[in-house]
């Protein structure tokens, strides 16, 4: 089948016992973490919450549905209204959140292996993704970033377990409901598109047959944009906040400033319209800021942060981005899984730089996880390959 892995390494790189004492140690690790947290902080909240509460409250209570902005996160109050038809609390929402978390972290556990062929990348991918504190602390709040993430885990996992087309179709259910949780998740049903199309396009019989596939290759981002365009950025100020000069949403310690006024586009043109008159009455004014988010977008670190964050960052981050690369320029994992996994990244980093970077690095740490799979796959890798040649 187009997408079966075939990702066997000459050696397990550990024993089944190692295996299962890492395992062991893992599950205590998140175990110990999340009950520091919980017991830190219980439930937090952001004003944003407050909006979420109302309109799960309003689904669960009339079965009412707003029809304002929040409309694009329908996803994450229809969650937060069935734990509240079930007679949880906040703080049982919290622990479905933290629990589903755990389970997500089993798959990605489970996804690791199956694209690195081996048990050492699982172990290291899973270990670099508890201990990363910014991400983890996102089960704690009522904010759409704890479902979200778990749900393209267990999405990611249900397309790299997949030896066929069929089988990948369990991932579209997890991908829609992606889609709903928050306005942005349509990258992930992007990403699968072009999963489905790179899996035909290797099949294709003939030339003609790839020239129609790859029209289906500028079709899809054009369906993407126009449902952007039109619905999902309809009630976000994007071209607005490039007045303030911001690179971080909100933060005034890094501003972006213009030798010349800036022109703003009309008020009423649509927001990929203004979008574009931005750009081309203020080039570059823009690119320089786009560029300083593209960079904080990648780099994570921040001005902010304390000099001790910052380099566990750096230690733990940008050696991933390297060896990732490295995997995924090998055949080991099936091309289309790779499509899937850089695209759903890079339309993130798209979004970010276009858009503002958050103060809290959270746009990166909705797919950071795909960055810890490949990486921690390619460090093994390299590792099998230096262990080969020191035994030969």
């Amino acid at each position: 089948m187009p997408n079966k892995l075939q990702v066997m390494l000459p050696r397990t790189q550990l024993s089944a016992a190692t295996e299962k004492s890492i395992q062991v140690a893992l599950v205590a690790l998140w175990t110990v973490l999340h009950a520091v947290l919980f017991w830190k902080y219980g439930v937090r909240t952001t004003d944003d919450s407050r909006e979420y509460l109302t309109y799960a409250h309003a689904i669960a209570d009339e079965f009412h549905f707003a029809n304002n902005y929040y409309i694009k996160y329908l996803g994450y109050p229809l969650f937060l209204a069935l734990m509240f038809k079930l007679g949880l609390s906040l703080k049982g929402v919290i622990i479905v959140q933290t629990l589903l978390s755990g389970i997500a972290t089993i798959f990605f556990y489970r996804t690791t292996k199956l694209l690195a062929g081996n048990t050492l990348a699982p172990a290291l991918a899973t270990f670099v993704l508890i201990i990363w504190y910014d991400l983890q602390l996102f089960h704690a709040f009522i904010m759409t970033e704890s479902l979200y993430i778990s749900l393209l885990i267990f999405a990611f996992y249900l397309i790299v377990k997949a030896d066929s087309v069929r089988q990948s179709l369990w991932a579209v259910p997890v991908l829609l409901y992606v889609a709903l949780v928050r306005p942005n998740g349509f990258i992930a049903v992007v990403a699968y598109a072009a999963y489905l199309i790179t899996i035909a396009y290797l099949a294709a019989p003939t030339k003609l047959a790839r020239r129609l596939l790859l029209l289906g290759v500028v079709i899809v981002p054009l369906a993407a944009i126009l449902v952007v365009d039109q619905y999902l950025l309809q009630s976000f100020t994007v071209v607005e906040t490039y007045e303030k000069g911001e690179v971080i949403y909100l933060y005034k310690g890094l501003l972006v400033h213009s030798d010349k006024p800036i022109i703003m586009p009309p008020a009423d043109a649509s927001p990929l319209t203004k979008l574009y008159l931005f750009v081309r009455d203020n080039t570059s004014y823009f690119f320089r800021m786009s560029a300083l988010r593209f960079l904080l977008f990648w780099g994570n670190v921040k001005p902010f942060f304390s000099v001790f964050h910052n380099t566990m960052i750096a230690l733990l981050l940008y050696p991933m981005y390297l060896f990732g690369a490295i995997a995924l320029l090998k055949d080991r994992i099936p091309l289309p899984v790779r499509v899937f996994g850089v695209l759903l990244v890079l339309q993130q980093a798209f979004i970010t730089t276009i858009t503002s970077e958050n103060e809290t690095g959270r746009f990166l740490m909705s797919v950071v996880f795909i960055v810890f799979a490949f990486g921690a796959t390619g460090i093994s890798w390299q590792l099998e390959k230096w262990k080969t040649r020191l035994e030969s």
